[in-house]
């Protein structure tokens, strides 16, 4: 959990989260997983960090996911195990729609961004190609640090497991 704080920080403070942070999740991920599971904790591991990069992949291609927020996920993943993850990334999205609704309600350009949103799904449901997301200029200004919800996902994936 110390090493999500920190990232949250990180991301609250940069927008950004440091590779040596990842890294040293990682490390302490095939660490626990091969203590835990002897050889196959090597593969869990692999398989663990993958899964974030492959479900999350198109959203980066987007530019609505950052890659620390991905590789965060793969950390995540390294240490906990797949249905630990997967429930961890349920959450965070969830968190993440309430904090991002919680944002918008307090967002005085909130009709402008709604509707260039509105026109980027229509455009991308009408042609079938998927562009990058290119926010309108009065979005610029906030930032969400998606850390955040990450780090209360991971919290209610461990601590409120739906069975």
């Amino acid at each position: 959990m110390s090493l999500l704080s920190i990232a949250a920080v990180e991301d609250i403070r940069s927008h950004q989260i440091s590779n040596r942070l990842i890294i040293t999740g990682l490390l302490i991920g095939i660490i626990f997983q091969a203590w835990e599971y002897q050889a196959l904790g090597i593969y869990y591991f692999f398989r663990n960090i993958s899964v974030p990069v492959i479900l999350l992949y198109l959203l980066f291609q987007m530019r609505v996911l950052g890659a620390g927020d991905i590789k965060l996920f793969s950390m995540i993943g390294g240490i906990l195990t797949i249905w630990e993850l997967q429930r961890c990334m349920a959450y965070s999205f969830l968190a993440a729609g309430a904090g991002s609704l919680l944002f918008l309600a307090a967002d005085k350009s909130r009709k402008i961004k709604l509707w260039y949103a509105a026109r980027y799904l229509f455009a991308c449901l009408h042609t079938g190609w998927i562009p990058v997301y290119r926010p309108p200029k009065e979005a610029e200004d906030l930032v969400f640090a998606f850390s955040v919800p990450v780090f209360f996902g991971t919290v209610c994936a461990l601590y409120f497991p739906v069975q």
